[in-house]
């Protein structure tokens, strides 16, 4: 022993007398000290802009003297163009450096594999990635790429990822990188934007034909902001996995227990601060827990809910949804959430009900909803015990349920936890002895959430010790949002237009000063463009020859149309408006209020072309008279793999006369459930005399829909007005419309017609 003792003190006093520190101001120095590289040596990028990278790390230290590579100063050392970061070796730490505005040149933006090696024991510290996404949507990658085993992801920041693909993802192709212990934990994922598509997630462990492979990654003391990419914003596919101490803002999504066994969610927070779509934990598959966490004002339904447990399919195979068995549901806090759901997703195919199933302890304090759960299949092999209730709720609830006045401040609840009168223990020996080495502090005596200390540290400043030290808050915010340089001119004429839309500046407002304008091509607003008027009387819009669209909204711009009252008749043009055809991964917007367009012969008015994404399209309070187009064609990913054009679709207090041609073609294919969108809102508008040879509203896999308060004069007689059309679960409203001479209906099973 004392030979071993000597033999590593000889070892370390080596390594610290050898240890070199080497300074690097270029891609060529920083491959040849890789090379080079002995363990303890310190490897320092200069402060500079380091533009198309290859960085691939090769060397290898031990354990008590890993190899560092740091920047000179953390975040000053700026990486972008195209530029990734390979690792294939071992006990090596790389900090403080700031990938931003760039894309990886090939696969993953950081990867823990290099040629077919595979790191171990290594760590990415104090670093960002910022707005490096493929210039494509969905051209997919991930950020990181984690093989290997015992790696670490920590105190490091992420944000404005917005090309398809999951943030994180921890791969378990073979036994090299199974059982890996990986750790994340510590950083700060800011917002993401809904990415219109499947494959929005932060973090993914495994994917579902490696869900029977146990991968022991501890995700932890991370902070979620809202993180709006998908339903899941984790998505775990394997087993033995920890989720703890996180908190997850205001995210349209939850956790999602989505393959694979044994996994434990304990002590997260999930606040939900009431914004639509917030949801917490969803289970599925076997021997998954959750224990121990706090819902706050969380308000998804279905698979968003709160608390889903799911259906599963008979036989299912790996990508499906495996029966739920032997799960625990124990000392969780819901304040103020919308109902929870037993046996989701319930359907011809998800026709087993989950079994073995313990439920009980938990608090549902709520002063806003009346119903606590919804039911969609038996629940005899699913046991309650000691659930505490609100009084408010209304709902006859099954035994083990049991209604007190319970105080929904957070503050109470802290102040007075509350015990259970008659404790009933349901939870099987078996369960029991596997609570040491799965739970941090054990099931609390007291019901509901109890880490209050946890929970005081977050609510004081919630990125204490989360994300990287030298991002302040004020830089999470694009710079794009942050400039406010704009400027405004008047143009009379279509030149003038043109010379106008070269500014460098942000933003520009154009004024429409002139009778006639005559267009020789497209304008398109690389800046956020206003176009307005304060004319009253028609101005002309002519072309001098077919042109694709007269407005062209890239990704990453958003143009607005005011007050403007256009004839149309002299425009020779496909589409009066149209988003750009690169399937940019940046988002647009378009808002058209109170403008007139009156005699356009054309295609569409407005076109949003295959792959592309616009956050919002308002249509608010204008006229469209005797135009022959189709007005509003969102209708070209027909993949059917779930792609779609708008988040959300608003046409409010708009009139619609002797038009020729549809209305609105809103369409997204396949039958993937992980999304909110497309989400329309047609409202208080009046159409006369509109026709069309097919529907004049034609929905298609819009997730959600309300069409209400709206008249409709002469349209489409004897043919059909609105058709809808769902491969999976969507909510549909139909409510205090007029029809006066027009076509029909064509519903479905998730129409809810309130006039019927």
């Amino acid at each position: 022993m004392k030979k071993v003792i000597l033999s590593l003190l000889l070892a370390l006093l080596y390594y610290n007398v050898s240890a070199k520190t080497i300074v690097v101001s270029t891609v060529s120095e920083l491959k040849n000290a890789n090379e080079k590289a002995l363990p303890g040596d310190i490897i320092v990028l200069k402060d500079g802009t380091w533009s198309d990278c290859k960085i691939e790390i090769t060397c290898s230290g031990t354990e008590k003297a890993p190899i560092v590579f740091k920047a000179q100063t953390a975040g000053k050392v700026l990486i972008n163009g195209k530029s990734f970061l390979r690792i294939g070796g071992n006990n090596i730490i790389i900090e403080g450096l700031n990938f931003k505005d760039g894309a990886a040149a090939d696969g993953n933006v950081w990867e823990f594999r290099l040629k077919g090696a595979v790191a171990n024991d290594c760590r990415i510290t104090n670093c960002s990635i910022n707005n490096f996404n493929n210039p494509q949507r969905i051209k997919e990658n991930y950020w990181v790429a984690l093989y290997g085993k015992h790696n670490r992801i920590d105190h490091c920041t992420f944000y404005n990822k917005k090309n398809l693909g999951v943030l994180i993802a921890v791969i378990l192709d073979d036994d090299r990188s199974r059982l890996n212990g990986h750790s994340i934990d510590s950083n700060y994922f800011a917002p993401r934007p809904p990415l219109a598509s499947n494959a929005g997630e932060i973090i993914r462990v495994g994917v579902s034909q490696h869900c029977t492979f146990y991968s022991n990654t501890i995700i932890r003391n991370n902070l979620f902001d809202r993180c709006d990419g998908e339903v899941e914003i984790i998505s775990i596919k394997s087993c033995g996995n920890i989720i703890r101490n996180n908190v997850f803002k205001e995210c349209q999504g939850g956790l999602n227990l989505r393959h694979g066994n044994n996994n434990t969610a304990e002590g997260n927070i999930f606040l939900g601060n009431d914004k639509e779509g917030t949801g917490g934990v969803r289970i599925i598959n076997e021997g998954n827990w959750v224990v121990n966490n706090l819902f706050y004002h969380c308000r998804g339904v279905d698979f968003r809910s709160p608390l889903a447990i799911m259906n599963g399919v008979p036989n299912s195979p790996a990508y499906r949804y495996l029966p739920v068995r032997d799960a625990v549901v124990a000392n969780n806090t819901f304040i103020n959430c919308t109902p929870f759901s037993l046996c989701e997703g319930s359907d011809s195919e998800r026709s087993v009900a989950p079994a073995n199933v313990y439920i009980f302890k938990n608090v549902f304090a709520n002063n806003q909803d009346s119903i606590l759960y919804h039911v969609f299949d038996k629940t005899d092999s699913i046991y309650f015990a000691n659930n505490l209730v609100s009084k408010s709720v209304n709902q006859s609830l099954l035994e083990g349920f049991d209604k007190h006045t319970i105080d929904t401040s957070i503050a109470a609840l802290q102040a007075n936890p509350l015990s259970i009168n008659n404790p009933k223990d349901i939870l099987p020996e078996s369960f029991k002895k596997q609570t040491a080495y799965r739970l941090k502090n054990g099931f609390p005596k007291s019901a509901g959430f109890n880490d209050w200390h946890f929970y005081k540290q977050i609510i004081k400043n919630p990125l204490t010790g989360m994300g990287a030290n030298w991002v302040s808050s004020h830089n999470i915010i694009s710079n794009d949002l942050m400039n406010n340089d704009s400027y405004r001119v008047e143009c009379a004429t279509a030149e003038d237009i043109y010379r106008a839309m070269q500014t460098d500046k942000h933003s520009i407002t154009i004024e429409l000063t002139g009778d006639e304008y005559l267009f020789t091509k497209p304008i398109i607003t690389y800046v956020n463009s206003r176009f307005l008027s304060k004319i009253k009387k028609s101005i002309s819009f002519k072309t001098t020859e077919i042109i694709p669209a007269l407005f062209i909204v890239p990704g990453g711009a958003s143009a607005q149309f005011f007050d403007l009252n256009i004839n149309a008749n002299g425009c020779n043009v496909n589409s009066f408006i149209s988003t750009d055809t690169s399937g940019s991964s940046n988002h647009s917007n378009i808002d058209v209020s109170f403008c007139t367009i009156q005699n356009l012969v054309a295609t569409n008015f407005l076109l949003t072309p295959k792959y592309s994404i616009s956050d919002e399209i308002i249509i608010d309070g204008c006229q469209f008279n005797n135009n022959t187009c189709n007005l509003f064609t969102l209708d070209k990913e027909i993949d059917n793999v779930g792609y779609y054009n708008v988040e959300y679709m608003r046409i409010n207090t708009c009139y619609f006369a002797d038009n020729k041609g549809s209305i609105l073609n809103l369409y997204r294919g396949g039958k993937d459930e992980s999304t909110m969108g497309p989400n329309l809102k047609f409202t208080d508008n009046k159409l006369k005399n509109c026709t069309n040879d097919s529907s004049l509203i034609n929905l298609f896999g819009v997730q959600v829909s309300s069409i209400t308060n709206n008249k409709f004069i002469n349209c489409n007689p004897n043919k059909t007005l609105i058709s809808y059309g769902d491969n999976v679960r969507a909510r549909h409203l139909l409510e205090n419309n007029t029809f006066t001479n027009s076509g029909s209906i064509k519903t479905d099973k998730y129409v809810v017609d309130k006039d019927k």
